[in-house]
């Protein structure tokens, strides 16, 4: 291992290690997510609510699995989603949205590697959005291989997974999180304001070789439905409240 490497994991390390101590000494408070979130009585959860409609699409919730509820803190909030089209290839939509562990939002190829897919290539990118300003979003697409049992036979798959990061204010598709993590210490030692950080995702299976159609598909679900829950950026005519 030569000399740049080992300092470069040493700050890794160190910054870890001390957004850790920073998250547990320093009072907090939960500052607004960058999703539409309501609270819900009685629960430390919050409603999120995935748009109905999108482009020509039907779609139908679907409850969260149930090894996550259990697995992750008790006040992550969650929200899935499919979205159909007769013809065309269903897609899935979810959010995870952290409240005052950190912990809720993990590295998305846990999630993928976990149910058995190998990912294939794990590439940035951004998608030209218009609504509610034009502005680029940041995201990681993944592409992975999945053996799907059809019919009592096994089928090969492919999966287009795309992802990023959202706080009210601020976007990232940082895989490493070092980013998030730097954000989140300075914004909590300037004005004690935990950010609270969700992972949102859109996944589709297809055929082999169908990778590019069905990304590009993905981008056009994407552009239309995020304005619709998602609330950073604001509006370029928005009244930003005092945090």
């Amino acid at each position: 291992m030569n000399r740049k490497k080992l300092i470069l994991i040493v700050a890794c390390v160190a910054m870890i290690a001390g957004t850790a101590a920073l998250l547990a000494a320093v009072p907090q408070k939960l500052g607004r997510p960058g999703v539409k979130a309501v609270e819900v009585p009685g629960s430390q959860r919050m409603q999120i609510d995935l748009p109905e409609h999108v482009l020509d699409y039907a779609s139908t919730n679907v409850p969260p699995d149930e090894k996550a509820w259990e697995m992750l803190p008790a006040d992550t909030s969650f929200a899935d989603r499919v979205y159909r089209k007769r013809g065309s290839l269903s897609c899935m939509a979810s959010v995870v949205l952290m409240g005052s562990d950190r912990t809720s939002i993990h590295k998305a190829k846990y999630c993928l590697e976990g149910q058995g897919l190998h990912i294939e290539t794990d590439t940035t990118d951004v998608i030209p959005m218009t609504q509610p300003q034009p502005y680029d979003l940041p995201v990681i697409k993944m592409v992975a291989t999945a053996s799907i049992p059809v019919d009592g036979k096994t089928v090969t798959k492919k999966c287009v997974y795309v992802y990023w990061y959202v706080t009210d204010g601020d976007l990232s598709n940082n895989e490493a999180g070092f980013g998030r993590m730097w954000a989140m210490t300075k914004k909590l030692v300037t004005t004690g304001v935990l950010q609270r950080w969700a992972y949102v995702r859109f996944y589709a299976f297809c055929d082999p070789g169908q990778e590019d159609a069905t990304y590009d598909s993905l981008k056009r679900i994407i552009a239309a439905a995020v304005p619709q829950f998602q609330t950073t950026p604001a509006p370029v005519n928005a009244t930003v409240a005092t945090q």
